[in-house]
């Protein structure tokens, strides 16, 4: 450890600071943060074409110290942000369990989920000319048979898109309000036929194709299993 400056040396001078720096030549290695505040010495050249590399190599690490900084800046600002979404989607997952039934299903789907997750519109479909029903949920809308497929492809389970036109057939009135969407699928089921969980917002980049889609279908996951479970009980009773 470096010693510190006695009383007798509280009135700092460049000499002293010098002799400091001279019994303690290790100081810049274990405080790196100064080179990027420290005015590196500049020797002149003595012809056109020689380089002082001492120069060139501590303003690069300068630069480089000041990009770690500011890498770090941005993970902490992700971290956080991802551990604010996990949050929302935590909240939206345990207001759906906290549901009685298909009608308050349908309701916390549509009016809550919106305000939790921050974006504008959620919207349940299902194709219909199934053999299986359409869910009796009250904003449930119906999509035209293989209109899943024809939007997702066979295997893809979601399709996340920025700056697009949606389809009214999915977002109703809402439709012109939206310019990004994710679609996610709800496989079919012996209760109901394939269906759309889909998530529309104005903001253009809110979804983009390469963002990570595992909270979007644990959400579609709670919701199947729920919609599921309240299908089945209102079966028993009926």
């Amino acid at each position: 450890m470096p010693e510190k400056l006695t009383s007798s040396e509280s009135e700092i001078s460049a000499d002293k600071i010098r002799d400091w720096l001279k019994r303690h030549p290790d100081f810049l290695l274990e405080n790196p943060d100064l080179l990027t505040i420290l005015t590196p010495p500049f020797r002149p050249s003595s012809g056109d074409r020689v380089v002082d590399f001492q120069q060139v190599m501590l303003e690069k690490l300068q630069q480089q110290i000041a990009e770690l900084k500011d890498f770090h800046g941005s993970l902490i600002d992700a971290t956080r942000n991802n551990m604010s979404t996990q949050q929302q989607v935590h909240d939206a997952a345990l207001a759906l369990m906290e549901a009685e039934g298909l009608t308050e299903l349908s309701h916390t789907l549509v009016s809550d989920w919106p305000q939790m997750l921050a974006v504008d519109v959620i919207a349940v479909c299902f194709e219909k000319g199934h053999d299986k029903q359409i869910p009796a949920l009250p904003e449930a809308r119906p999509l035209k048979k293989g209109q899943v497929d024809k939007l997702l492809g066979r295997e893809d389970a979601c399709l996340l898109r920025g700056d697009v036109e949606v389809l009214e057939d999915i977002f109703g009135p809402a439709t012109e309000l939206i310019k990004a969407e994710a679609l996610i699928r709800i496989p079919a089921t012996d209760h109901y036929p394939e269906g759309l969980l889909a998530f529309g917002s104005r903001d253009p980049n809110m979804f983009t194709p390469g963002q990570g889609t595992e909270l979007l279908r644990f959400l579609e996951g709670v919701f199947g299993l729920y919609l599921q479970r309240w299908m089945k009980q209102e079966a028993s009773t009926s």
